[in-house]
């Protein structure tokens, strides 16, 4: 039987009941986190490692950042802003806890981040999804259909947020090789402009040794549209991770959602050290967010080298006189597909 849709009404009402049993949680531990007299003076740093909603997962960690393997199931004092996975906190344990107490510490203070993926919720505000990611990996595949605009609008992101972006092809051992040579092609403008590009099949576990070299001392968050097989690699990366796995839908040719708690892992064995992923359902959704129309051209680090030097400080490349941009796009310098996108995306502004 087909799922029922629920229409924008019924989404609102399910959110904010849900945010409500939130608020109501997070109620009850304040009055444990708040209370001082119930804290240890000792302060320990630690890696937010899972994040459940009214209660945290720290991994403890020592003054050099060295991971103790040791996992404090936290509450959150109420002044400090959202925390996610990939976070550094100090925390404080908990004094003289009840037997059967799950909740051992209390993360008192955020540390500095040095980048962070947001994403709006249901009341339009900004809301951290991810911290801290050195890399972010565009997944797609031939199924669903790759789409091209998409990439484009992920790589705007990554490259506003200063974080490094990674393509991954996936599930090429659906196809033929003519069909993979196609595909080939139309992602080759990418690596022409400096992104790197790699082919992977979870299920036949081709490519990995390549992801696994990327992955390398590195934390990286996985995105793409439904149905790419992000959780499939994750879990043929890191099989005891155990990840749900959705499917692609016949009739809307289509993903399912399947994250449904953001948590961090661990990659470390004999292909690859000091690795981190994070996987987080609001990840799937960061794009382009709260940024500045004036902001897109420098997502599109091919065209802004030929803005900066545009006859007209306010040039809209399109029919100007002097446009570098057009000149290359005639020279063929950029790709016509790239030069579209842009122009689509400065569109969705109004």
């Amino acid at each position: 039987m087909a799922k029922r849709k629920l229409n924008r009404r019924q989404q609102w009402r399910i959110q904010k009941i849900q945010q409500e049993r939130l608020d109501r949680a997070r109620k009850k531990l304040r009055k444990l986190s708040d209370s001082l007299d119930h804290l240890d003076n000792t302060h320990y740093h630690g890696l937010v490692i899972s994040h459940f909603g009214a209660t945290l997962d720290v991994e403890k960690r020592d003054n050099e950042n060295n991971s103790s393997g040791e996992i404090i199931r936290c509450a959150l004092r109420q002044n400090i802003e959202s925390i996610v996975c990939g976070d550094n906190v100090v925390w404080q344990k908990i004094k003289d806890l009840p037997p059967g107490e799950q909740i051992q510490g209390v993360v008192t203070a955020l540390e500095p981040r040095k980048n962070v993926l947001a994403r709006p919720d249901f009341t339009g505000q900004m809301k951290p999804v991810a911290a801290n990611i050195d890399q972010i990996l565009i997944v797609t595949s031939p199924i669903p259909e790759l789409n091209e605009s998409l990439i484009d609008r992920y790589l705007v992101a990554a490259e506003l947020s200063d974080i490094n972006a990674v393509l991954v092809l996936n599930k090429i051992d659906i196809l033929t090789d003519d069909q993979q040579e196609q595909l080939s092609q139309r992602i080759e403008i990418y690596h022409n402009i400096g992104y790197p590009i790699i082919h992977t099949s979870a299920k036949a576990r081709n490519g990995l040794d390549s992801l696994y070299q990327q992955l390398n001392n590195k934390s990286s968050v996985f995105v793409g549209q439904s149905g790419v097989g992000k959780s499939s690699l994750i879990n043929a990366l890191l099989p005891e991770a155990r990840i749900k796995e959705g499917e692609v839908s016949d009739a809307t040719n289509k993903g399912t959602h399947t994250t449904s708690v953001s948590r961090l892992y661990h990659l470390d064995n004999t292909q690859v050290q000091n690795a981190i992923i994070i996987d987080s359902p609001g990840v799937r959704e960061f794009g382009l967010w709260d940024i500045d129309k004036n902001e897109v051209i420098h997502g599109f680090r091919e065209l802004e080298e030929y803005a900066q030097s545009c006859r007209f400080r306010d040039c809209k490349h399109i029919n100007e006189p002097g446009c570098n941009i057009l000149q290359a796009l005639e020279e063929g310098k950029i790709s016509r597909q790239r030069y579209e996108s842009y122009h689509r995306i400065m569109d969705s502004f109004g």
